[in-house]
């Protein structure tokens, strides 16, 4: 009878065990939200909205990713990789990451789209269309970055179920569709004001996107029509900044040059772009570099290229040279960081100018073994007021601004073959800024070809947007193929390489190539293969359905 009750007993707890727990799972978090729940406030939506740019924090050796893509190209170089170990490498975990961080970034659009009508009640109908707008537009920039570098990729609007998730890829044409008709749409509930250091997300924005999917796939006419809309807003909203090297700096921040910037602060989030760029002496690793193709490319002040300007002198190369340059890169003879940056093997010491008088000290940067091989450093994204020791920066990483925007339109108005006045204003105001030569009206459409093409070299040169360029021109085979070279280890040329139409030095038959020394290597390019990146290879893994780009 005891066993009998005890069993009862036994039985009631359990029963009462089972209905609790069951009471429990029907019951949503009290210290985080729910998915059932999530979007119904206000501050809900605002939360979901940041966690849609949080996987844009994306780092390569803690340089924005944004920016990073520059060590792909023609124009830099990584001491420790070269570029067809990322960017032709299907194993690479830089390409990894890139598309897993933008899918993240997608899905979370895509659950706010599906779900912010749950807010309905407690927020008003205008700002729920301004908050779709906003996902609309982070989407599209997303797909953006994943067309530029995969070409055709998976277009997905929504929340997949798990019978769907085995996704195949869409022509990249149909992605780029979608693109250019999600910024239209957003555009019209947008915010117009610019408010360049806070991520805010703009028409500007909007129009930049589409703008920048348009020039990637040569849709002239959608390119021409969003730059128009941006220009329509300069003086009011976007400004070219009086002096060109304070928008890569910490005044950049808040200049309204910016559209959209990824933001830092180093209370916060920073980025760690000085310490791999900086030189030895001001406390960096001088490990990402401009390269010699760079700096022979920019012209003298007279508008000519160096072999064919009376104003070069190849043993004082640095004078007479576009203003750009020397807020560009780190030139051998200049101040940086307030020392005398000297890399000629021979100049043991050099001038410490932080010390009142200056003194002389050993020049870590031409006698360490792992200063700049390349001779050079950037100054874009290393500003001399940022002193942390660990090399933390809060400078944002720019994804548009105001100057690519001219650019754009103008090539878009040369390639439809629309050679009007505004083609010229638009790059003059550019050159104007620096005090560089206006350029005559007197061209045809391949000479402005020419001319657009190294001005977007010129002046966006370490912001990360010349790999693109160099593919979508078709060049990058000739560019990307051969010896890489620094400058010299000690003294200057004699005469300058030949620069061809669009600003790049060939040294194939320039005499003295083999004072170059080859410390920064031989790359490779074939061009039936890598004007697409590979599909990662874990994620062709994880889905079958997945294809591979050509060649690979």
């Amino acid at each position: 009878m005891k066993t009998n009750k005890n069993i009862i007993i036994i039985f009631i707890l359990c029963s009462m065990l089972f209905v609790s727990c069951e009471n429990t799972l029907e019951k949503y978090p009290l210290n985080y939200p729910s998915t059932e729940t999530f979007l119904r406030t206000e501050v809900e939506i605002q939360m979901a909205i940041v966690g849609i740019h949080t996987p844009f924090y994306l780092y390569n050796d803690q340089i924005p990713f944004i920016i990073y893509y520059d060590t792909g190209s023609d124009i830099s170089a990584d001491r420790d990789v070269k570029p067809e170990q990322i960017y032709q490498n299907p194993t690479a975990w830089q390409l990894r990451d890139i598309w897993v961080n933008m899918y993240k970034s997608i899905s979370r659009c895509n659950f706010i789209l599906e779900n912010i009508d749950r807010a309905s009640e407690n927020v008003s109908a205008d700002k729920i269309e301004r908050y779709k707008a906003e996902a609309k537009v982070l989407r599209a920039y997303c797909y953006l970055t994943l067309t530029s570098m995969f070409g055709d990729i998976p277009l997905i609007d929504h929340t997949l179920t798990l019978d769907e998730a085995y996704v195949s890829r869409d022509p990249v044409d149909s992605v780029v569709d979608f693109i250019l008709s999600e910024c239209d749409q957003a555009a019209l509930y947008l915010q117009q004001t610019n408010d360049p250091n806070t991520m805010a997300i703009t028409k500007g924005f909007a129009w930049a996107v589409k703008a920048r999917a348009a020039l990637y796939n040569e849709r002239w006419t959608d390119v021409i029509d969003a730059c128009e809309k941006i220009i329509e807003l300069e003086g009011v909203e976007y400004i070219l900044e009086p002096n060109y090297g304070d928008v890569t700096m910490l005044k950049g921040k808040t200049s309204k040059e910016v559209i959209w910037a990824i933001q830092y602060n180093q209370d916060d989030r920073s980025q760690g772009m000085p310490s791999r760029m900086k030189s030895r002496l001001a406390g960096g690793f001088s490990n990402k570099m401009p390269v010699q193709a760079l700096v022979d490319s920019y012209e003298c002040i007279d508008g000519l290229s160096i072999d064919k300007s009376p104003l070069y002198d190849p043993q004082y190369p640095w004078k007479n040279r576009d203003p750009r340059l020397h807020h560009t890169v780190a030139l051998p003879g200049s101040t940086y960081f307030g020392y005398q940056f000297e890399t000629d093997i021979d100049s043991v010491q050099c001038w410490d100018y932080n010390k009142t008088p200056a003194v002389r000290i050993a020049n870590l940067d031409a006698t360490h073994a792992y200063a700049s091989f390349s001779g050079y450093c950037w100054r874009k994204y290393c500003d001399p007021l940022e002193l942390r020791s660990d090399g933390a920066s809060s400078i944002n990483a720019i994804a548009f601004r105001y100057a690519d925007v001219l650019l754009m339109y103008a090539e878009a108005k040369i390639e439809s073959n629309q050679l009007d006045d505004s083609v010229y204003e638009a790059i003059n105001k550019i050159r104007r800024r620096v005090s560089m030569p206006e350029i005559a009206k007197d061209k045809n459409q391949q000479e402005l070809r020419s001319v657009i093409r190294k001005e977007r070299k010129y002046e966006l040169a370490g912001e990360g947007l010349r790999l693109f360029d160099i593919r979508r021109w078709k060049i990058a085979d000739r560019l990307m193929n051969g010896m890489c070279y620094g400058r010299f280890p000690t003294g200057y040329p004699t005469a300058a390489p030949s620069i061809d139409e669009y600003g790049n030095p060939d040294y194939t038959n320039f005499a003295e190539k083999n004072k170059f020394g080859t410390k920064l290597g031989v790359r490779y390019f074939d061009p039936n293969r890598d004007y697409l990146s590979p599909i990662p290879t874990s994620e062709r893994q994880s889905n079958p359905n997945l294809t591979q780009n050509p060649g690979y």
